[in-house]
């Protein structure tokens, strides 16, 4: 849920494993700031996603970063241009909760992955929010809003609770799943946090998704945001997400 993207918080399970020599592909790498971040860390690294304008916001952004060992294509989650026996280690960070068939992308990850290799992947958990401060009602709302719009359009904001289930029903071995909490509760972190959902509650897809599907009017809309901007600057403002994530050996 923050903006900075980095693999010290959204990869801290995985980072073990990596090493100066592994090759590492990111399923779902979106404009690639997590990738990014993990390539200072491996050999190399292939981000994969199916927008193609994310996909030219990261090839951008290696450039721009001058990273030389991260690449960017274009490709389906369901069936990735790579071949069988690929990668040391296959990621998927924030994929599996917007995915119709989730066990298809895990068997795709875990078939890209080398005999030995590690398939990864991480998802939020709906069920492990925690909010405080004002308006909370308001700021509550806002979750449920988008609760129900992931779950109208073919996403499952629950998907954290599955993720060992998944590998093990893929036959990937040693499975082993954890949970963390990506916390905001300082000055800085309150005020990015607060000031992103209130930007949110002007975003076209929530807006229009949200009037279509008669969960807010506009006045609810600006109702929500005007709770969000309060809250960006109180001191009893506090946010936290449970993130679930489990990785395991292909055999």
């Amino acid at each position: 849920m923050a903006s900075s993207r980095s693999a010290s918080v959204y990869a801290d399970f995985l980072l073990p494993h990596l090493n100066g020599e592994t090759h590492l592909v990111d399923v779902g790498c979106g404009s690639g700031e997590l990738t990014l971040d993990l390539a200072r860390r491996v050999g190399r690294v292939c981000g994969i996603d199916g927008d193609a304008g994310e996909i030219g916001r990261a090839q951008a952004a290696a450039t721009a970063s001058r990273t030389t060992n991260a690449d960017f294509v274009v490709g389906d989650a369901y069936a990735l241009p790579l071949p069988d026996d690929h990668a040391d280690a296959v990621f998927g960070h924030s994929v599996l909760e917007a995915v119709e068939r989730p066990a298809d992308v895990v068997a795709e990850m875990r078939r890209v992955a080398r005999p030995g290799g590690l398939v990864a992947v991480a998802s939020v958990e709906y069920g492990g929010l925690i909010l405080g401060g004002p308006h909370e009602s308001r700021t509550r709302q806002f979750f449920d809003i988008r609760e129900r719009l992931w779950l109208t359009q073919g996403a499952f904001p629950y998907r954290g609770r599955d993720l060992r289930g998944l590998l093990v029903a893929s036959g990937l071995a040693r499975v082993e799943a954890t949970t963390t909490s990506v916390s905001y509760g300082t000055e800085d972190a309150v005020r990015e946090f607060g000031l992103g959902r209130a930007d949110d509650c002007r975003d076209e897809w929530y807006v229009e998704s949200a009037q279509r599907e008669g969960l807010a009017t506009a006045d609810d809309l600006a109702t929500m945001r005007g709770a969000w901007l309060e809250w960006a600057e109180s001191p009893s403002s506090y946010a936290a997400f449970a993130w679930c994530r489990a990785l395991g050996r292909k055999v």
